[in-house]
């Protein structure tokens, strides 16, 4: 089985645009920065193409993400460690608790983690979006993917609402 990832960016003038993801690695990797983002916040689509072993492609993952890249290109290490603690805090109260009064505690931690981590990380895409991805990716989605990710409701949605990827 073959995992491929592809990444778009939507540009100024809202297009979107492929960014490699050698590329992409490279920035996030401290490796090599990407010039023309440097201190700008990007809208990213990062889709995940699996072809199986009988050589049929499908879409296996879609989110809508902001990706934040400090002033020298490379993407911002604090924002990317917030988003990740974000994600983590954001389970807290999926999570049995060791006693009853906690329960309550964790879903208020857990509600603003969530909340925080949809400003700041979530970006929910129109209909002629979500439309050019489909057309750009003229694959079949994969059983795990609920058609309804794709919708103007579903887009961007956190992992934590969606099925399990398995790669």
């Amino acid at each position: 089985m073959v995992v491929g990832r592809r990444y778009l960016i939507r540009q100024t003038s809202g297009d979107l645009v492929e960014l490699s993801h050698r590329d992409f690695d490279r920035a996030d990797d401290r490796i090599a920065p990407i010039a023309g983002l440097a201190g700008r916040c990007v809208e990213m689509v990062s889709v995940v193409v699996v072809e199986a072993p009988d050589h049929k492609r499908v879409v296996s993952d879609v989110a809508f993400t902001k990706v934040y890249f400090d002033a020298d290109g490379f993407v911002d290490v604090s924002k990317r460690d917030l988003m990740i603690r974000l994600m983590l805090e954001s389970c807290a109260d999926r999570r049995p608790p060791a006693a009853a009064r906690d329960r309550k505690s964790l879903t208020g931690f857990a509600h603003r983690a969530r909340g925080r981590l949809d400003r700041e990380f979530r970006w929910r895409p129109d209909r002629a979006v979500l439309n050019e991805v489909m057309i750009r990716f003229d694959l079949p989605l994969s059983d795990r993917l609920a058609p309804e990710a794709l919708t103007a409701e579903g887009a961007g949605r956190s992992g934590a609402d969606m099925k399990p990827t398995v790669h």
